[in-house]
């Protein structure tokens, strides 16, 4: 029995020292993961606090593979044919074209991965979702890469839709630029899906709106090649207005300045909407000009004579067209997009959808962007930083550089505030704001034809 004893004490101890052993690695790797669960979301919060501000320094809390992947894209933005713009996704496609078409290529070519993404963050290309309240959640952490959640403002209800991804380069945590590219991607297929338009047609949409210039199959042409213009030329052929596809779609005033009173013409061939004040011409060579307004009716001019029109306010509704006559193009590339309005003049030749006021056009034909009071959190209204001409907000009265400061006379303090007043775009056809202008208070008052899809009125 002693004998027994004496050869089972050591097999105890040997398992004893094994089970502790067991138990030690498992509290090694729970404080390990806890340590690392930690030093992310420390790492979160820093990489969205700084993106929020625009500090530059956000860019040393990412990965290596972000700056590679932006000095990609500046190669394929100098060097890269329609070939290789095709081989990209479409977000992808949108900033190397933003690239090549907003900076001079001599100075492209000398900029570094690190100076392209402290741009894309200040265009907004990337990061323009992100607020210093956003609140990382639900990590997992997997060896050398983690995953998390953000949540905006910090709330459980508001979780991000994708996903933020981590890495663990040289012993230290940093953001992988996965997660942006991801909810990139995840805004993009929300847009087509609310607007319905396919995939090269909303890439086209975002390029021309963001840019508020028409892009011709030229700009498709590699800056730093040899191939000249040769992908095409833009002609510019004249279209004869017919006063039989001619309407009044909006009325506006201003009680404070007579000079801004202006209608909207919609030429529904075209599916092309013109802001005029009296004395503006539209058309070709031989179009109209508009001599009066008074009251809902507009009188044109061609050769001395021409039709008078009148806003029908419970007539058709706004014409919700996306192409003219030709083919669809859900399989174009974006060349092939620029090819479709080549011998049309204007901005969104291709589907002559400006003035549109379903919510996603309506977010895309101007840039406003939310004023606070200097030392205060709260919302003074929305600065007009960019505008599409002929665009809805053309048309109400607004003007780059507009503080918009009331509609409906309730003012805009709020991000509720900026809610309604999309609301009050896409449906309402009696339409009053108050904007700020060059120190001048000014009123405008707009009546429109319905928007589609809303009610007729009684």
């Amino acid at each position: 029995m002693k004998k027994q004893i004496r050869t089972f004490l050591p097999i105890f101890a040997a398992a004893l020292v094994v089970i502790g052993s067991f138990y030690t690695v498992l509290a090694s790797d729970g404080a390990g993961q806890e340590r690392a669960e930690t030093e992310i979301m420390t790492l979160s919060s820093r990489w969205v606090s700084a993106v929020a501000n625009r500090d530059p320094g956000f860019v040393d809390l990412l990965g290596v593979g972000a700056i590679e992947h932006y000095e990609r894209l500046r190669g394929v933005a100098l060097h890269g044919d329609v070939s290789a713009l095709n081989a990209l996704g479409p977000t992808d496609q949108l900033q190397a074209l933003f690239l090549r078409l907003t900076i001079e290529p001599g100075k492209l070519q000398a900029m570094s991965g690190r100076e392209i993404l402290l741009l894309a963050v200040d265009q907004r290309w990337i990061g323009q979702d992100l607020r210093r309240s956003d609140e990382l959640r639900e990590i997992v952490v997997a060896n050398d890469t983690a995953t998390g959640r953000l949540y905006k403002f910090g709330r459980y209800d508001r979780p991000d839709r994708g996903l933020q991804y981590f890495l663990r380069e040289n012993g230290a945590w940093r953001v992988d630029l996965r997660g942006e590219n991801e909810r990139l991607r995840l805004d993009f297929e929300a847009f087509t899906a609310r607007s319905g338009l396919p995939p090269s047609e909303a890439a086209f949409f975002i390029l021309e709106t963001r840019l508020l210039r028409k892009v011709t199959p030229a700009d498709f042409v590699p800056p730093a090649s040899e191939q000249g213009s040769g992908i095409g030329v833009v002609s510019k052929t004249k279209v004869r207005t017919d006063p039989a596809h001619l309407r009044v779609v909006a009325v506006r005033e201003s009680p404070d300045d007579s000079t801004l009173t202006a209608i909207t013409i919609e030429d529904r061939r075209e599916s092309l909407r013109s802001v005029l004040s009296v004395g503006d011409s539209f058309g070709d060579d031989e179009g109209y000009r508009l001599i009066r307004i008074a009251d809902d009716r507009a009188w044109l001019e061609r050769n001395g004579a021409g039709p008078v029109l009148r806003l029908e306010f419970g007539g058709p509704p706004l014409d919700q067209r996306l192409r003219g006559d030709e083919p669809p193009g859900a399989g174009l590339s974006l060349l092939g997009q620029a090819k479709l309005g080549e011998t049309r003049q204007g901005l969104m030749a291709q589907w002559r959808n400006v003035g549109l006021r379903s919510r996603p056009q309506l977010l895309q034909q101007a840039w406003l962007v939310p004023e606070l009071t200097p030392g205060r959190d709260a919302m003074k209204g929305l600065r007009v930083r960019k505008l599409v001409e002929g665009s809805f907000w053309h048309q109400i009265g607004l003007a780059e550089g507009d503080l918009l400061e009331k509609a409906q006379g309730s003012a805009i303090d709020s991000m509720e505030r900026w809610r309604e007043l999309l609301r009050i775009a896409e449906t309402d056809q009696e339409i009053s704001i108050v904007v700020q202008r060059g120190g001048r208070t000014l009123t405008f008052d707009t009546r429109t034809v319905r928007p589609r899809g809303s009610a007729k009125p009684a």
